[in-house]
């Protein structure tokens, strides 16, 4: 077993390294099935470059053509720090099982939700759907979900965010409408009514504190889909708990 633990934290690092190059590639419009290359000449990186992490403790981090620095450097070593600090914490709160694989797979597109949008603003309809379809698909085999729950999950989701999104003006996009429908066919009813309620106190709690230290305006757009995948990942893992201990 510790074999494969390790090998599935593993996989959480090269989890980590798919995440990055997707969040490069996306915002490009081109296909994620291309080899990794310099954003400035359009040189093909070497393998050892493929990992930010490496890159960064190797010392490798110009592109060998132009020499222009990796970018978004920072956000790449902390994605492959973290995505298999998840996977091990996975592991050891689920152990070996049908859900470990479930949860993993919604793992690994929530935290690219979260880069996308912290840095361009945009949730991807390219990743985004599949992702409904894959949790319509998920629910008949998730232990502890039924189908039914998801699908008043995803519907109740789209019904709320899509009606606060026309209320709020510009202040909910078409992202945050799709990710909330996503969350609802994950985690199902009543969980996602939670997990939409946390995001908005989440939300709100860190606008104030940045216009409070002048970080921000009233002005400045921010983006909302971080807190609902932050909020949403911890229901998926502990919402049940929450509504038994807290709530009943």
């Amino acid at each position: 077993m510790i074999t494969l633990a390790f090998l599935f934290i593993l996989c959480g690092w090269l989890a980590g390294v798919a995440i990055n190059h997707a969040a490069d590639i996306l915002p490009t419009r081109q296909t994620l099935l291309q080899w990794p290359k310099c954003a400035q000449c359009g040189a093909k990186r070497p393998i050892k470059q493929w990992s930010s992490l490496l890159t960064w403790w190797g010392g490798w981090r110009e592109c060998v053509q132009c020499g222009t620095p990796q970018p978004r450097m920072i956000r790449s070593v902390m994605v492959e720090l973290v995505t298999p600090i998840l996977f091990a914490f996975l592991w050891w709160f689920y152990g070996w099982s049908l859900y470990l694989g479930i949860v993993t797979l919604y793992t690994i597109i929530l935290i690219l939700v979260t880069v996308t949008d912290l840095e361009h603003r945009l949730i991807f309809n390219v990743i985004i759907l599949p992702s409904i379809l894959l949790a319509i698909f998920a629910s008949f085999v998730t232990p502890g979900l039924t189908w039914r729950a998801a699908l008043v999950g995803g519907i109740t989701a789209f019904i709320v965010v899509y009606i606060a999104a026309l209320l709020s003006r510009g202040g909910l996009g078409e992202g945050d409408v799709t990710l909330s429908t996503f969350l609802g066919f994950m985690m199902g009813f009543p969980n996602i009514i939670l997990s939409l309620i946390f995001g908005v106190f989440l939300g709100g709690i860190v606008a104030f504190l940045l216009l409070v230290s002048g970080r921000v305006t009233m002005k400045t757009f921010i983006p909302y889909g971080p807190f609902l995948t932050i909020t949403g990942w911890i229901m998926l893992v502990w919402g049940d708990e929450i509504w038994r201990y807290y709530f009943f």
